[in-house]
């Protein structure tokens, strides 16, 4: 094992202590869980699941425990039996993915309880969860001796080079993921020996063949379900930076693809220097962020972002690069332009000279308050000069953005409020992080 890997190690095994103090936390978590099932009647079963009961954890671990109902059970009593062991849990919110679970703190670790229905193959799940403790089966029965120790490697490598997680917010690769990478190439380095050489495209199967076409960028087929792509929520992007970081990695290893030094903003003094130098201009748009979870805002903001790009790509305003999130409770899109300004004049083509609806063509423009010039012939066709509604970017935003969709909870939240900032006035302490990885883009590991 390479120093580097040796060093790393020390930094992110839990101690003994803490194995101690996390393992006394589950069984009592396990019991009071076991406890409220019999008070209650219930035909269930507490199931510890996630990083935790495959003993892959890094330090100070989220507990996620399942509890397991029989499939007889309907629907709704699921949904109500499940939230309301939710109430042993200090500050417990619910959080609502297809069906409700519970987040909330016990004994000083972040814990999930979450329902599902018990199932023994993959064929038989009633809601989406239910595969989750066939996943810890699977990965207990096929994990070698000391690959544990690979997989936290590989979890924490991915953490720090920005890719892990598959929540929406980042769209890369999830704790199962990495498990199902090492238990198919045996070792961390393997992994990102292999990674090298990934593609889009690029497919990964087990014991068990996909049952289906996957059309996603990375394609791991789930070895407890033919339907599923364990990969689906990894991006282009996503996929794109873990190969680069692999062969980065491989050629020069260091501590910092683990533990990257945190971003420093630039002072808004530099940023608008350099906004200055780069004759460029920018545009943030703000939204109050919804009162919904990560999971369901961000892909809306992505919605309002493709659609905002849209917008500003048909009427000809370029962009050079954009960003969209969450900062702070704001959803903040920002954009700089290669072109912010156009003439107050553009051509405007019509049909060939000779076709039926010429004639229309030429009765719209010639009674028209835009027309500048024509209509004229040019080369075989109908042509004429009118003049732009909107002649630089943020005012075609502001004339526009109203008739975009957003999103159902954006567009509610865009009704109430929504500022458009440009140039200097969108260069604020609060937007500062993100502005400078704007300007000067760099891999975590490169700072």
């Amino acid at each position: 094992m390479d120093p580097v890997e040796v060093r790393v190690l020390r930094r992110i095994l839990p101690t003994e202590d803490e194995e101690r103090r996390l393992r006394a936390v589950v069984r009592d978590l396990t019991d009071r869980l076991a406890e409220r099932i019999t008070a209650r009647g219930l035909d269930a079963k507490p199931i510890l699941v996630g990083s935790v009961a495959k003993g892959v954890h890094l330090h100070e671990p989220e507990v996620d425990m399942f509890v397991a109902f029989s499939p007889d059970l309907p629907r709704a009593d699921l949904e109500k039996e499940g939230l309301a062991f939710g109430d042993i849990l200090d500050r417990p919110v619910r959080m609502y993915a297809e069906h409700p679970y519970t987040r909330g703190w016990y004994k000083g670790f972040e814990v999930e309880i979450v329902p599902c229905y018990k199932i023994t193959n993959a064929a038989q799940r009633l809601s989406a969860v239910d595969r989750t403790p066939l996943h810890v089966d699977y990965v207990l029965g096929h994990l070698g001796e000391d690959q544990a120790t690979e997989v936290r490697l590989l979890k924490a490598w991915a953490e720090g080079i920005g890719v892990y997680g598959a929540e929406a917010k980042i769209r890369g690769f999830s704790g199962y993921l990495c498990e199902l990478l090492v238990l198919k190439h045996g070792t961390f380095r393997s992994v990102l020996e292999t990674a090298g050489s990934w593609r889009a495209g690029t497919k990964v199967e087990f014991e068990t063949p996909a049952a289906r076409p996957f059309v996603e960028p990375l394609v791991v087929v789930d070895p407890v379900d033919g339907n599923r792509n364990v990969a689906s929520a990894v991006s282009a992007e996503q996929l794109a930076t873990f190969v680069h970081a692999a062969r980065e990695y491989l050629a020069k290893p260091s501590e910092r693809f683990f533990f990257p030094r945190p971003l420093k903003p630039w002072p808004t003094a530099r940023i608008k220097r350099t906004l200055r130098t780069r004759e460029t201009h920018i545009v943030a748009i703000t939204i109050a962020a919804p009162k919904v979870t990560e999971d369901v805002s961000y892909p809306q903001i992505r919605k309002a972002h493709k659609s905002l790009q849209d917008l500003f790509h048909r009427h000809g305003f370029a962009t050079i690069k954009s960003w969209s999130g969450i900062e702070g409770n704001e959803v903040l899109v920002l954009f700089e332009f290669e072109v912010f300004r156009l003439p107050r004049v553009e051509l405007h083509e019509g049909p060939p000279a000779w076709v039926k609806n010429a004639d229309d063509f030429l009765r719209k423009w010639r009674g028209s308050t835009r027309r500048v010039a024509g209509p004229y012939i040019r080369g075989d066709r109908w042509a004429v000069e009118m003049s732009r509604e909107s002649t630089d970017a943020a005012a075609l935003l502001k004339r526009e953005i109203r008739s975009l969709s957003l999103g159902r909870d954006l567009d509610k939240a865009a009704r109430r409020g929504l500022n458009v900032r440009v140039d200097n006035a969108a260069i604020v302490r609060p937007y500062a992080r993100v502005l400078t990885t704007m300007f000067e883009p760099r891999f975590p590991w490169e700072r």
